[in-house]
């Protein structure tokens, strides 16, 4: 009777010698708390990679815009070739960023001398070559403006432009996504003449 007890005491401290080595071995909960944290880790950093890509991107996009719209309001005359170098810096701007999918559009706008509700792209689009094929609305277009925007007689140039985003890692997944942008300046000289016409529009 007395060996049965013994063996079953010591039976007793061996399971609870067991039990207090597995309570002190963490080794294993540390590799399942890894386990549970590590793609959440990895989502945050993918995530904060995207979103710093994308804001910097969206501030050259909009400098851009509006760098365009102020160099080209600074002349008095514009030529495609100026126009063209006025491009060459944006995709200097946009560095090192890719520009492949920027798009630039410029629309000078005029309203009529007599009704300055009714505006109407001034300049035929031989001199205001669009960038990457943006869409240029042809000579006296209408175009139309805010209310209160342009008095009789006055111009605006606007500058009209777009960007495909793709997300660098994420791309696969969400797709893309199409920005746009518009910059409006009245010119400093009053108008700028795209066709050595002294901005004399015949559309009104």
């Amino acid at each position: 009777m007395s060996s049965a007890v013994t063996k079953l005491r010591m039976l007793a401290e061996r399971a609870h010698c067991f039990a207090r080595r597995v309570r002190s071995d963490i080794g294993g909960m540390a590799a399942v708390e890894f386990g549970y944290l590590a793609p959440v880790m990895l989502l945050m950093l993918i995530g904060t990679v995207e979103v710093s890509r994308a804001v910097a991107m969206d501030r050259k996009f909009g400098l851009a815009t509006a760098l365009v719209a102020d160099l080209v309001a600074r002349e008095k005359t514009m030529s495609a070739a100026n126009l063209n170098a006025i491009y060459d810096i944006v995709a200097h701007v946009m560095s090192p960023y890719d520009t492949s999918s920027l798009k630039i559009g410029v629309v000078p706008v005029k309203a009529n001398p007599t009704n300055a509700s009714n505006t109407e792209v001034y300049a035929a689009t031989l001199n205001r070559p669009s960038y990457h094929g943006a869409t240029q609305p042809a000579r006296c277009s209408a175009y139309g403006l805010t209310t209160g925007l342009l008095a009789a007689g006055s111009s605006v140039i606007v500058v009209e432009t777009s960007y495909t985003y793709t997300p660098i890692l994420t791309g696969s997944i969400f797709g893309s996504k199409n920005w746009t942008d518009k910059a409006i300046l009245s010119p400093r000289n009053s108008c700028v003449d795209f066709d050595n016409d002294n901005c004399v529009s015949t559309c009104f």
